[in-house]
């Protein structure tokens, strides 16, 4: 028989060739290199992870004519004849066939002799987790204390059966099982090498198969290019592993997350035809589920992973919440160890396949999908809050800059010629200098300057006396108050909301429109007119508080005068002293979620942080002028209509 297997073509024969055992055989090379060799090793950890390789590695490296070196050379007679299996001084044993006392003793017997060809004899003693309780007592002894030219290297795949006792005598090394990557490097160096015709999915496909196994790799690897020696793909990959395709996968759970029984029942016949095992049907599945969750919680996942990559597989983890795939996983699992022990396992998978796509009102699967459903759309609403929050933060200008483009213009110009016109007409005095209109023209470069490309009715601007346009045009740098409270007093709300009075509010609702019927004069009127306009939304009997549209209105009506004139108004229509606080309906509206969400967590006697409000201002301190009073309402008009481009200068 001349056809050698890869696995065995491609065994490493040093330690540099040896894939994704770094710690293990960085430690082996400097203990040689050092000449620090122990006298019994303990190798565990998965299948084909390199144990047996890496111990015939280690058996030539102590044997080599160089040695001490950390590898084996490979060119001289020991290495050689070690390697060709010639050396009948490197014995290797098969504990699962070789288990009993009596073999344990005839190595007993044996080590005690000198080795024929080389300086150490080295007993490799492969699963050594079979060996009888008498055969572990009748080596125990030997391994404590064996001849100077013996070594034991034990090699297991279960570690936790070797008595205690064995393990204190040896140096333990945990192999771990090599990952995906580092199969895939180590299968792309044996197809250069073999000129093997494969797709990069189709290896990407064997080293997720081996899980963790070199050798079991190389080996699907060897099974798949005879299948198909022209040209390997994904498909006949799965074809030799049993495992369902890609796609299929994709397909069948998308049904179960869909309810569609019908079609997952469907699905599994076929793949059933095809010839795939029930059990391999559903550990695909699982990993399938197991891989959702690690797309949707991890950030950092398998580049390796084929379905990470696939925008099916992409879409349908959004379909899906953590709560409903946990679902799933615990009915797959359940029925992936139960289908071991019968006889028919494809009725198993059925029922599961029912029972996670029941939809029947009050079952299990429809308050988990409801649920799951729930939980989606409160993500997109906290999306959708928090993107309305980051709208919030931005500055007033960036906003401005953007609602004032090519369209609005033009309306904008009209309303600025109106404001001009109705609001500095009033002021021009009756006699007009002849001199007047050169002396304004910087004025007027200014007021351009102010209003940016709004064109300015000049006419309207030179007519007003040159020692009244110094007065009425100043620097007017907008800023958020330090501290609304003086103005806003959180103190005020939190009284207000703390002693609600709901049978007064609407008691004062009931009469809140015929407030100007109690004002004398007009000045009262107005103000009156502007308070009919809010609504009262809490009432403490002393103290109220209304709300408006437009926070502008609320820093008008809390001036000092102007709130003196609303008091005589209300205590006029109700017969009591009533104080007032008036605030924008925004801002109303977040103090009202701080409150109830406090009130839900059990307080009663709730403090609520400070007013903030970029449009609000402190306005307890009032200059008493005419004329500031006039010039006050011509910026706060055109503030209101511009926001922030609105800048005033000498």
């Amino acid at each position: 028989m001349s056809y050698k297997a890869l696995y065995r073509i491609y065994r490493p024969i040093d330690f540099n060739e040896v894939a994704g055992q770094v710690h293990i055989t960085t430690t082996l090379k400097n203990a040689l290199a050092n000449d620090k060799v122990a006298h019994a090793y303990l190798f565990s950890g998965p299948r084909g992870t390199g144990k047996t390789s890496i111990a015939k590695i280690f058996a030539k490296a102590i044997n080599c004519v160089h040695a001490p070196t950390e590898n084996p050379c490979n060119e001289c007679e020991n290495c050689k004849g070690i390697q060709s299996g010639v050396i009948s001084d490197i014995i290797e044993i098969d504990a699962a066939s070789n288990n009993g006392v009596d073999e344990i003793r005839e190595i007993r017997d044996k080590v005690k002799y000198l080795p024929g060809y080389v300086k150490y004899k080295v007993y490799i003693i492969d699963e050594v987790h079979m060996l009888s309780t008498g055969a572990f007592n009748a080596l125990l002894k030997t391994l404590e204390e064996p001849p100077a030219h013996v070594i034991f290297v034990l090699c297991t795949t279960e570690p936790q059966k070797i008595p205690l006792t064995i393990h204190s005598r040896c140096q333990r090394f945990d192999f771990k099982a090599i990952t995906t990557k580092d199969i895939i490097g180590k299968l792309n160096e044996i197809i250069e090498k073999e000129k093997i015709i494969i797709d990069s999915e189709a290896v990407s496909q064997i080293a997720i198969h081996a899980e963790g196994g070199l050798r079991d790799a190389i080996s699907m690897l060897d099974q798949a290019n005879a299948y198909s020696p022209e040209h390997i793909t994904a498909d006949d990959v799965n074809q030799i592993s049993g495992a369902v395709s890609l796609d299929m996968r994709v397909e069948l759970a998308k049904a179960l997350i869909e309810g569609d029984s019908t079609k997952t029942i469907e699905i599994l016949n076929n793949l059933i035809i095809e010839g795939k095992e029930v059990r391999k049907i559903a550990l695909n599945l699982i990993e399938f589920y197991r891989d959702i969750l690690m797309m949707k919680n991890l950030r950092k996942l398998d580049e390796s992973n084929l379905l990470y990559q696939n925008e099916k597989f992409i879409q349908l983890s959004k379909m899906i919440g953590n709560k409903r795939t946990f679902y799933i996983l615990d009915i797959l699992n359940k029925v992936y160890n139960e289908i071991k022990w019968s006889t028919n396992p494809k009725i198993y998978l059925e029922l599961a396949f029912i029972k996670i796509t029941d939809n029947e009102v009050g079952g299990e699967a429809r308050i988990i999908s409801i649920i799951d459903d729930l939980e989606n759309r409160l993500l997109e609403i906290e999306k959708i809050k928090d993107e309305i929050n980051n709208l919030r933060e931005r500055e007033s200008k960036e906003i401005i800059q953007e609602i004032i483009n090519e369209e609005a213009k033009p309306i904008i110009k009209e309303e600025a010629k109106t404001i001009i016109k109705e609001e500095v007409k009033p002021i021009i005095k009756e006699e007009i200098r002849p001199t007047i209109k050169e002396e304004t023209k910087p004025i007027v470069e200014e007021a351009k300057d102010l209003l940016e490309d709004i064109e300015v009715d000049e006419e309207i601007i030179t007519e007003l006396p040159i020692e009244r346009v110094p007065d009425e045009i100043k620097i007017i740098e907008e800023k958020l108050c330090d501290d609304l409270n003086n103005t806003y007093s959180i103190e005020f709300v939190e009284q207000v909301l703390n002693n609600g009075n709901r049978d007064d509010k609407n008691t004062l609702i009931n009469t809140w429109d015929r407030l100007r019927r109690q004002a004398n004069n007009d000045e009262e009127k107005h103000i009156a007119q502007i308070l009919e306009t809010g609504k009262i939304v809490a009432s403490s009997i002393s103290n109220i508080i209304v709300t408006f549209p437009s926070a502008s209105i609320c820093n008008k009506l809390m001036t000092p005068s102007n709130k003196k004139i609303a008091l005589d108004i209300l205590r006029n229509n109700y017969k009591r002293d009533i104080d007032y606080i008036a605030l924008p309906d925004d801002v109303f509206k977040q103090i009202v979620e701080e409150f109830t969400a406090l009130w839900k967590q059990g307080k009663r006697v709730i403090k609520l942080s400070k007013i903030k409000c970029e449009t609000l201002k402190d306005v307890s301190i009032e200059e008493e002028s005419e004329e500031t009073d006039i010039k006050s309402k011509i910026v706060t008009d055109a503030i209101d209509l511009f926001g922030d481009i609105v800048k005033v200068k000498n």
